[in-house]
This record gives structure tokens, C-alpha cells and sequence, in this order.
């Protein structure tokens, strides 16, 4: 190092604490989120920079980065993750400050005749050690960023789960409720949805159906679950289901999101796509939930044709033609007289009167539970 630098360094050194001074006024006049760090904390953050790039910047071999000055800078970084600056203040702010300090250094250079290829070969330097003090702040910031939206994510699931399963005790059910940005007197739409999408996916359609940008959402099972401030329009994009349980408030989540997983598994079974409550299901909820008269039924109606594989598919078409012959001979491309041979015979077979509404009802969920175990 020539004679001239290091009097220019030494310089440097005499009115440290004026740069910093000017490092500290130009990053909170420029950087807002600045100030949530207390200026005797900032100031000493930016001593130690200026101390280690004068201290050292100058004094090693050229790409040489002590282990110490990046701890510093990690120690800086974590510190403005703390304090919910972002990253690009805090890069801003080191460029504020490294760039403070190379004014200073350059005007004091030329004071003392420092040969212009040696400032730019010394600038190299400066910023060889400003990229790798920034990288390692960075870094860190991200890390703990990272872990403190995990965290918060991790609790904010347990919260849901419990509040939705009934396993929250409810003498904590406002606080936490509220540390969640959910109001307890306020009516939500508990729901369980599940697709062959992964679940950032999923819970990215109902984003516009959530109360805050932060949703009350979780994992359920396997299941995306959580309460909606609103009820998604009925058929959303790709293969979604939804289930959707009656408004409530958070502590009367339990029963309501019970409704909304019985909506979504039997929508699932059945097919179906869209968003779902009980009663849009109908006979369809009872046909899942009421197994053994669907079996009985079955047995009844559909066993005796399960040989005769025209006749009930004559009955299906039938039915679901609205019950008008000529149209339902004309889809199965016979002649009408053939059909009511088929539906007669499907009346003796099995003792039913398709003139019946009650004997529709139940060959309507012989039906059904047929579909279920296909």
C-alpha cells in the first residue's frame, strides 16, 4: 500500500465517527422502514462496518474477507429481519453507507495525490467486499425471514385445526383468535376442500374468499381446511371440490365444519365438482352416510336385472329422461313398444310400480349406492 493511501486511510480513520454520522442521517432520511432500528443500534451497526472495511479492507490480501466482518454483517441481517425491514431496504441501506464512505475516501485521495489507477484498483476492492458483506446479510435476513413465516404459518395452522376439531379451550379461544385477525363475533363459512392439485394451489382459488391477506387455513388430513369470510362462486376451476358448513362464529366452528366435511366427501364420491353445502347435495348426502338401505335397496331393485344388463339400462334411461317413452326409446335406438316390454319386465322381476313415487324414490338410491361402488 503506498504512502499516499495510507495517510488517506489513516484520515478515514480520524473522522470515523463523523461518516457514520452521515451514514445514519442519509439512511433514515431515505429508507422509512429505518425507523423501527433505534439510531444508537444503527449507529453501532455502521461503526463496526466502517471499522472492519477500514481496518481491513486495506490491510489484507486483495479477495481476503474476514470470517468476523461476516458474522457482523449476518448479525445485521437478522437483526432487520427481526425488526420487519425488508431485504431491499436493508441491501439500499448498505449501499447507502459503503457509498458515504468511498465519497469520503476518494476526495480524500486526491488530496493526497493518489494516482487515479489506484483509486479505481481500490474500488474493485471496496466493492469485492460490499457484495460479499450484503450477500451474507442477505442471507441471513432471508433465514430468519423464512423461519419466522414458518413459525407463524405452523401456529396459525395448529390454531385452525383445533379450532375446526373442537380440541381449542375455549377460555383461549378469543385471544388466540384474535392474534389470528379473526373477529370471535364476527360469522364465518368453516370449509374442506380437496382436489388432485397440491395445495397451495387450492387454497390460491379461495384467496379471494378469505377474510385477510393471512388466511385462517391448514392442512386437515390431507384436506385444505379453514373458514372463508364468504362463499365461493359454485364452480371454481380445474376439479375442486369445496364443502361448505352454515355461517358461524369461530367458537361454534366444531358442528358447522363437521357439515362441510360431510359435503365435501360425499360431492367427492359422487364426482361432482364445485363448491357444495348440505343441502345443494340433497339425497345424495343420506345415500353416503346411510350405507346399509342403500345395500337393502339394491338388493330389492337392481340385483334381480343384474343378468339382464338391457333391462337396467332401459330403467336408467328411463328415469333419467323423464320418464317419457318415446324420448327414452329414441336414446336407446329401439322401438317404444320394445321399452315398455323391458320396464314391464323389470316391474315383474322385482315387484316394482314405476308408477309409484315411493318406489322411484328408492330405486332412485339403489341407484346412487350403485354409483358409489363403481
Amino acid at each position: 500500500m503506498s504512502t499516499a493511501v495510507t495517510a488517506t486511510v489513516a484520515a478515514l480513520r480520524r473522522e470515523a465517527d463523523g461518516v457514520v454520522d452521515t451514514v445514519v442521517d442519509r439512511i433514515v432520511a431515505e429508507i422509512p422502514s429505518y425507523a423501527a432500528v433505534p439510531r444508537e443500534r444503527l449507529r453501532l451497526g455502521i461503526a463496526v462496518s466502517v471499522r472492519d472495511g477500514l481496518g481491513h479492507l486495506f490491510g489484507v490480501e486483495a479477495g481476503a474477507f474476514p470470517a468476523f466482518t461476516e458474522e457482523d454483517a449476518a448479525a445485521v441481517g437478522a437483526d432487520r429481519a427481526d425488526r420487519g425491514i425488508p431485504v431491499e431496504d436493508l441491501l439500499h441501506a448498505y449501499r447507502i453507507g459503503i457509498r458515504t464512505v468511498w465519497e469520503r475516501f476518494t476526495e480524500e485521495a486526491r488530496r493526497n495525490g493518489v494516482e487515479p489507477d489506484a483509486i479505481l484498483a481500490l474500488s474493485d476492492r471496496v466493492w469485492d467486499w460490499a457484495d460479499a458483506a450484503m450477500l451474507r446479510a442477505a442471507r441471513e435476513h432471508r433465514r430468519v425471514d423464512l423461519e419466522a413465516a414458518l413459525d407463524a404459518e405452523q401456529k396459525r395452522g395448529a390454531f385452525v385445526r383445533a379450532l375446526l376439531s373442537g380440541t381449542l379451550d375455549r377460555s383461549v379461544l378469543t385471544l388466540q383468535a384474535a392474534a389470528f385477525g379473526l373477529d370471535p363475533d364476527r360469522y364465518y363459512l368453516p370449509f374442506r376442500a380437496r382436489s388432485g392439485k397440491d395445495a397451495r394451489a387450492l387454497v390460491a382459488l379461495l384467496v379471494p374468499y378469505f377474510p385477510h391477506t393471512t388466511p385462517p387455513v391448514t392442512l386437515f388430513d390431507g384436506d385444505v381446511a379453514g373458514l372463508l369470510a364468504r362463499r365461493p362462486s359454485p364452480r371454481l376451476r380445474g376439479d375442486a371440490v369445496v364443502g361448505i358448513g352454515p355461517a358461524v362464529r369461530p367458537a361454534e366452528a366444531v358442528d358447522a365444519f363437521d357439515r362441510a366435511t360431510r359435503a365435501l366427501d360425499t360431492a367427492w364420491r359422487f364426482g361432482m365438482t364445485g363448491v357444495f353445502d348440505l343441502a345443494d347435495l340433497g339425497l345424495h348426502a343420506a345415500v353416503v352416510a346411510e350405507a346399509e338401505i342403500g345395500m337393502l335397496l339394491h338388493e330389492r331393485y337392481l340385483t334381480p336385472v343384474r343378468d339382464l344388463p338391457d333391462i337396467e339400462r332401459t330403467v336408467v334411461t328411463y328415469l333419467e329422461g323423464g320418464m317419457h317413452v318415446e324420448d327414452a326409446a329414441r336414446a336407446l335406438f329401439v322401438h317404444p313398444n320394445t321399452l315398455r316390454n323391458r320396464l314391464r319386465r323389470f316391474e315383474e322381476l322385482t315387484g316394482a310400480d314405476l308408477r309409484d313415487h315411493r318406489t322411484l324414490a328408492e330405486l332412485w338410491w339403489a341407484l346412487a349406492h350403485q354409483r358409489l361402488g363403481r
